[in-house]
């Protein structure tokens, strides 16, 4: 019976000892790979579309332009830091990481090259192939400022951020008199109650991928102002506005949601 009972104390012993030992192997975390974060050189840049020609205007990174002003300015910034960069942008060689030249109504319905050299010291440690430089050629798109499909007409699902609990938002552009342009869009459902924004009482500028609305609020949208709507290259939609419930300048609620094009 001694005999048993040490037999089963040191099993006993010998398993606690065991598991503990794979629970110290299982508390110690993986190495982090060093290499994890790192990446090849790569002269890939982005297409910056400035709103309209006024300091402090929005801007928009994207992949086409719309001419809605007599000088249009785009921008181009290269993703490499510290590094060599060399610009081909028609005849001009620039030598900055960002740089941007501006596009007359000529350009309208121009296609545009632009090229990027970047040449910078490569991590040999992680990509032991990269000799440090690399090249790209992209090219936009200039279109008339009513271009058609505009990608912020439709209908859009939205909801806050974090939040299950969405609406459709439409905006559809209607030529108003006396203007008749393609700047005028009534907004419906703004408040998840059916309520219109008649474009006939304000009138929006359009980049390709983002809308605004100048002004305050009137006449029956009198419950909506500083509409802004961007459409992001990864398809996602982002609105931020504000409006008065029951019109009620002292009921302000401001929203800044988030979602998807449905139509």
């Amino acid at each position: 019976m001694k005999t048993l009972i040490k037999i089963l104390l040191l099993t006993s012993v010998f398993l606690l000892a065991l598991f503990s030992c794979k629970k110290d192997q299982l508390e110690i975390g993986k190495a982090e790979d060093p290499c994890d974060c790192a990446n090849e050189v790569s002269a890939d840049f982005d297409i910056i579309e400035r709103h309209i020609q006024l300091a402090g205007s929005e801007m928009i990174i994207t992949d086409h332009v719309l001419q809605n002003s007599a000088s249009k300015e785009v921008r181009f910034r290269a993703k490499a830091e510290d590094a060599e960069y060399t610009w081909y942008i028609g005849a001009d060689i620039e030598n900055d990481r960002e740089t941007f030249t501006n596009f007359g109504n000529q350009w309208v319905g121009s296609t545009i090259p632009i090229t990027l050299v970047v040449e910078k010291e490569p991590n040999l440690i992680c990509f032991p192939n990269d000799d440090g430089y690399d090249s790209i050629t992209k090219t936009f798109n200039i279109y008339d400022v009513c271009h058609e499909p505009y990608l912020l007409e439709g209908t859009f699902r939205m909801a806050s951020e974090n939040s299950t609990d969405s609406f459709d938002i439409d905006i559809e552009f209607i030529e108003y008199a006396p203007q008749y342009d393609c700047y005028s869009a009534d907004i419906t459902n703004f408040d998840g109650e059916g309520s219109v924004c008649s474009g006939n009482y304000f009138s929006g500028t359009k980049s390709y991928r983002y809308f605004q609305v100048g002004g305050g609020p009137a006449g029956d949208c009198l419950s909506i102002g500083a509409f802004k709507a961007w459409h992001h290259l990864n398809g996602k939609i982002e609105m931020s506005y504000y409006y008065f419930k029951d019109s009620d300048p002292n009921q302000e609620v401001n929203k800044h949601i988030f979602g998807r094009k449905i139509n």
